[in-house]
């Protein structure tokens, strides 16, 4: 049995703020994240991670599938089969803390390319690679011990036309509960995929976007979390990316989802989602940890996964080495940790 507490909502509310704040510090400071957060947080009445969880309690219970879309190949030109080390993190995060709180069984869907890189984070973050038709073995209690938690990771295919068809086949055959997306680029009005600088990606990507579009057609919730306003989801703020973020009339996306969770790097946003959901269920062994962290930031390393802004292929993401994302872990978990006392149920 993992460590478990329970707290109030309003305490939940609390930490939640705190963890918004933490997770959109300007640390890079390019400025585009106060633009980004405060137009996603003007459409709820919580903050975005208050949102987030509730959206997932929601949406998920035990046995149910959810995807988590991952990974961006922004060097396809010099390295052609590696992506960059933001997204890949917070994705395993997730899936993670909703194997363990939810015990929901994750599928991390990315590029072909990246499938083998991404096996080894899922590793480093303690989880078993499994296929998706096992996954639900993990969560048998019927042996009388708690199953090493699990998750699957599959391809998509860079083609549009294939990747539209197969994204209807996953739908179908998998019925997820939610689909979340954690910096992947999305398609414009006219189906193409930039970066942030508004260089076009279209070619080297697939189109995830499809996957989106299709889960919401079948009314099966989505999450979008990103950083630069290019992103899947990003769609929700559109008037605001067109209009004060720079290429923005070229790489705004076209997909929406049901949430849009802006922050400073996009891994930071999982990592936030990560810690209030521990909190919010009181299952704190689902909470993001230093050491956890640590191993899978140098997994990403080890896979060549690499961070583009710092231009590196070292445990560092965003032009952030190590030490500073597990610092900034500490604190979210802190503030956890703080708000549970101050507001536990018994206080």
């Amino acid at each position: 049995m993992g460590l478990t507490m329970k707290i109030t909502d309003a305490g939940v509310r609390k930490i939640g703020e705190a963890l918004d704040k933490l997770m959109t510090v300007d640390i890079s400071a390019r400025g585009s994240i106060a633009v980004l957060y405060e137009a996603a947080r003007a459409q709820q009445e919580d903050s975005l991670s208050y949102s987030s969880i509730q959206l997932l309690k929601k949406s998920i219970k035990p046995g149910d599938y959810v995807f988590i879309v991952t990974g961006w190949a922004d060097q396809y030109w010099n390295v052609p089969h590696f992506g960059e080390s933001d997204g890949p993190p917070g994705a395993v995060a997730l899936a993670r803390s909703l194997r363990i709180a939810f015990q929901a069984l994750p599928i991390i869907v990315t590029d072909d390319y990246l499938v083998e890189g991404m096996k080894k984070i899922v590793n480093g973050s303690g989880m078993h690679c499994s296929p998706p038709d096992n996954l639900a073995a993990s969560i048998d209690s019927s042996r009388g011990f708690a199953c090493v938690p699990t998750a699957a990771v599959i391809p998509f295919p860079q083609d549009a036309q294939t990747g539209e068809l197969e994204a209807a086949r996953l739908i179908e055959f998998y019925k997820p509960a939610m689909c979340i997306s954690i910096e992947r680029g999305g398609m414009n009005e006219l189906g193409r995929i930039h970066g942030m600088g508004g260089f076009d990606y279209t070619d080297s990507q697939g189109k995830l976007d499809y996957l989106f579009l299709e889960a919401t057609r079948r009314g099966i919730t989505t999450m979008g979390i990103g950083d630069g306003g290019n992103e899947i989801g990003m769609a929700n703020i559109a008037e605001t990316i067109r209009e004060k973020v720079n290429h923005g009339v070229k790489i705004v996306p076209s997909t929406k989802v049901d949430l849009l969770v802006p922050a400073t790097i996009s891994n930071w946003g999982g990592y936030a989602i990560s810690c209030l959901l521990a909190a919010s269920t009181g299952e704190l062994d689902a909470m993001v940890a230093e050491d956890i962290e640590d191993r899978v930031l140098k997994a990403c390393a080890d896979a060549d996964f690499h961070d583009t802004i710092g231009a590196t292929n070292m445990p560092s993401v965003d032009g952030c080495r190590a030490p500073i994302h597990l610092a900034l872990i500490k604190l979210m978990r802190e503030s956890v940790m703080q708000g549970m006392r101050r507001h536990s149920v018994d206080s």
